[in-house]
C-alpha cells in the first residue's frame, strides 16, 4: 500500500459547508470511518468546537439538498444523502451520513473508487479553509487518472496541494495528530497558551494571563493544560494512551499540519 495525501484550500463562497468552517476556524471535523463503492457510500464523522459554532454548522451540514461530499457544488452530482446525528453534546456532534443512488459525485472518495477501483482506505479532516484527505492505495494502481479527475472541475477559488505520495507514514496516529482524541476545552487551553507565548523561552505571559484570556479559574486552566500537555507528549513520542486517559471532557481536533513529503 502507498499513501496519497492531498489538501484542498478554500476561499469563501465555493461551498456553503466550507464557508461555515472558514467563519468558525475553531470547528474541526474528523472522519472516524469512510466507505465508498461505485454507487453508494457512508461515513461517520466527529465534529468538535464551541456550541454556537456547531449550531451554525448544523444548519447547513444536515441539509439533504447539499452534498457535503462534493469538493464544490457540482451540477452533475446526483447523490442522495441521508444524515443521522449519533451524538449531540454541547461541543461535540457525531454524524452518520449515507449516500445512495449515486451515478456521479465530485467527491474525493467517489472519484477515487471510479478511477482506482476498490480496496481503498480513506481519512479526512476539515478545519478553517482546509480539507485534508489521506488515501491508502494498493501499490499497483495508477494515480494519474485520479489526480486528473480531482483537477477536472476544480474552481479557481479552491487550491489543490499534493502533500505526500509514497509509503504510508504514522497512519495509526493520523487522527491523533489532529487532536481527535483530545477534548475541545483542553485543545482550546493549549492553543491559547501557545498563541499568547506561554511556552516561549523566556515566557511572554503567565498562567494567570492565559486564565484571564480564557475567563477560567486558574485551577481549571492548570488541569486542562496538564491533560493537553500529556496528550502532546504522547503524540511527539508516538505513544498510544489507554482509552479514556485523555478524553474525559468533550473530544476535539486540531488543524492539518503534515508537511508535503514524497518518497
Amino acid at each position: 500500500m502507498r499513501e496519497y495525501s492531498i489538501l484542498f484550500t478554500y476561499e469563501q463562497g465555493v461551498h456553503p459547508v466550507r464557508d461555515v468552517y472558514i467563519d468558525h476556524p475553531e470547528v474541526v471535523t474528523t472522519a472516524l470511518a469512510i466507505s465508498a463503492s461505485p454507487d453508494t457510500g457512508w461515513r461517520v464523522e466527529r465534529i468538535t468546537g464551541p456550541e454556537h459554532a456547531l449550531d451554525a454548522l448544523e444548519t447547513v451540514y444536515l441539509d439533504p439538498e447539499i452534498c457535503n461530499e462534493c469538493i464544490c457544488l457540482h451540477p452533475a452530482c446526483d447523490a442522495q444523502v441521508e444524515y443521522e446525528v449519533l451524538e449531540h453534546e454541547p461541543t461535540t456532534r457525531m454524524v452518520y451520513h449515507s449516500t445512495t443512488e449515486e451515478t456521479f459525485c465530485y467527491s474525493v472518495s467517489a472519484l477515487a473508487v471510479s478511477t482506482l477501483g476498490d480496496g481503498l482506505v480513506f481519512n479526512a479532516t476539515q478545519r478553517g479553509p482546509h480539507y485534508e484527505w489521506r488515501v491508502l492505495i494498493p501499490a499497483n494502481r495508477d494515480l494519474g487518472a485520479f489526480h486528473d479527475a480531482l483537477q477536472s472541475d476544480l474552481p479557481n477559488d479552491v487550491t489543490l496541494t499534493v502533500r505526500r505520495v509514497g509509503t504510508l507514514e504514522q497512519w495509526q496516529h493520523t487522527n491523533r495528530s489532529h487532536g481527535a482524541d483530545i477534548p475541545y476545552e483542553q485543545r482550546k487551553a493549549l492553543e491559547t497558551a501557545v498563541r499568547l507565548g506561554y511556552y516561549e523561552y523566556p515566557r511572554e505571559v503567565t498562567l494567570e494571563d492565559v486564565a484571564a484570556e480564557l475567563d477560567l479559574p486558574l485551577t481549571t486552566l492548570r488541569y486542562r493544560l496538564r491533560r493537553a500537555e500529556a496528550w502532546a507528549v504522547t503524540i511527539a513520542q508516538g505513544i498510544t494512551l489507554p482509552a479514556g486517559q485523555v478524553a474525559d471532557e468533550q473530544d476535539a481536533t486540531a488543524a492539518p499540519t503534515t508537511p508535503f513529503d514524497e518518497d
